[in-house]
């Protein structure tokens, strides 16, 4: 009996775990604006709470992935372009890749299908970048 339990609790607990392959997936976070990195010059935190309202979010979509998290600050003159900062774990930048056509953050999917991110910005302006963009 007791090997039984044993059995269905290392089950319940791979289970829970997820599939294996959710471990090298893109996620997406929802950390507070608040704890932001410091911006790089001439970027700021601006992350709405939907597509259509100028109202600033509590929270920021941003993307992990490989032990790298993404924001998609917004630039201080207001351009229709987000950047994209990648930070590694002990917080140093690793990228910084300006992102045209889409602007204030609000929202970020990943897919496990197509292993793309979706970046969401003002008016539901898109872009959509293949999960290399985001890791090491």
């Amino acid at each position: 009996m007791r090997y039984l339990k044993a059995a269905i609790c290392a089950a319940l607990l791979t289970l829970a775990a997820g599939p294996a392959y959710a471990t090298n997936a893109a996620v997406i976070a929802n950390p507070y604006a608040s704890s932001a990195p410091t911006p790089p010059s001439g970027l700021k935190v601006t992350c709405l709470v939907d597509p259509n309202s100028l109202q600033s979010a509590k929270t920021c979509p941003v993307v992990q992935y490989m032990g790298m998290t993404t924001w998609a600050y917004s630039y201080i003159d207001n351009r229709v372009s987000l950047a994209l900062v990648t930070y590694d774990g002990s917080g140093k930048i690793v990228r910084n890749v300006e992102q045209k056509g889409v602007r204030y953050v609000w929202n970020m999917t990943s897919s496990l299908t197509n292993k793309n991110i979706t970046v969401f910005g003002q008016s539901n302006a898109y872009v959509e970048l293949p999960w290399a963009n985001f890791g090491p």
